[in-house]
């Protein structure tokens, strides 16, 4: 069932859990991300990360291709652009039939990350479309999917309430201690800022760089109001290392055998400590 952000985070957010939401690279993965999550019965947001669109001749064809899988699934399923750059990329999103865009405009000052926003949320409302959008900037690490190093900017939860009710979003990225990509270590979740930031902001919160940051941080960010959690890079290892066993002529089952059973395992774990097993 194809759903929008708002639908898939709103019973997420009521009964205090949070949706997964892994960045897919290909119709299969998207396929296999679909077929864990009917197995576990949850609800899913199916990401595309932040690569440019434009590569694709017929993105609009591709789009339908994977709106038709997330319509013929049995859990609900957002198919949602995963830090949109600009607000043309965002727009063409919307058009080909995403049902929920992220508009990341938080390398910029507030005043230019709000008027991108707006201008999202107006057209994209109009098509029944949910928007993400980032207040506060959670880094990266050299080995995140843009690949550059980037610097937190803690999100501030009297600039986020404001954020929030000023643009219209549908759902808030915050920054509250992860990285994009790898860590060396578990990170320091700051809890405290989450609280405040909840009590001021009425949308769903979203926890990106999800990947590394351990499971009683997750069940404790969760607990605290995070309603969606991005995850890539605890995927795509163990995923890229499964695709090389099933090219081995000396294994049976082919790339994707393995790759099913890699996204499994990961999955698995992450919806368990997110709350969401059975939620569909």
């Amino acid at each position: 069932m194809l759903v929008t952000l708002s639908e898939i985070l709103a019973p997420a957010r009521d009964k205090n859990y949070a949706v997964v939401a892994p960045d897919f690279l290909t119709i299969g993965m998207l396929k296999q991300y679909i077929c864990v999550a009917e197995k576990y019965k949850t609800p899913i947001i199916a990401s595309y990360p932040p690569l440019p669109i434009d590569r694709f001749r017929s993105f609009n064809s591709w789009v339908r291709k994977a709106r038709a899988l997330c319509d013929a699934s049995k859990v609900p399923v957002c198919l949602h652009l995963d830090h949109g750059k600009d607000v043309k990329t965002c727009l063409k999103a919307v058009t080909a039939g995403f049902t929920g865009v992220m508009i990341d405009g938080s390398i910029h000052g507030y005043d230019l990350n709000l008027a991108m926003t707006r201008q999202v949320v107006a057209a994209a409302h109009k098509a029944g479309v949910s928007v993400e959008a980032e207040i506060g900037h959670v880094g990266a690490n050299k080995d995140s999917l843009d690949g550059q190093v980037q610097t937190s900017d803690l999100t501030d939860p009297d600039e986020a309430a404001r954020f929030a009710a000023q643009s219209g979003i549908d759902a808030l990225a915050v920054s509250i201690g992860t990285l994009h990509g790898a860590y060396k270590g578990i990170p320091h979740i700051d809890l405290p800022r989450l609280a405040a930031i909840r009590a001021g902001v009425k949308v769903p919160l979203v926890l990106h760089g999800g990947s590394g940051t351990g499971d009683e941080n997750i069940r404790r960010s969760v607990a605290g109001g995070i309603c969606k959690i991005n995850v890539f890079t605890d995927i795509i290892k163990p995923y890229v290392k499964a695709t090389q066993s099933g090219i081995n002529p000396a294994k049976k089952g082919g790339p994707g055998y393995y790759q099913l059973a890699a996204v499994d395992e990961i999955l698995k774990g992450y919806f368990k400590i997110s709350g969401s097993i059975g939620r569909a």
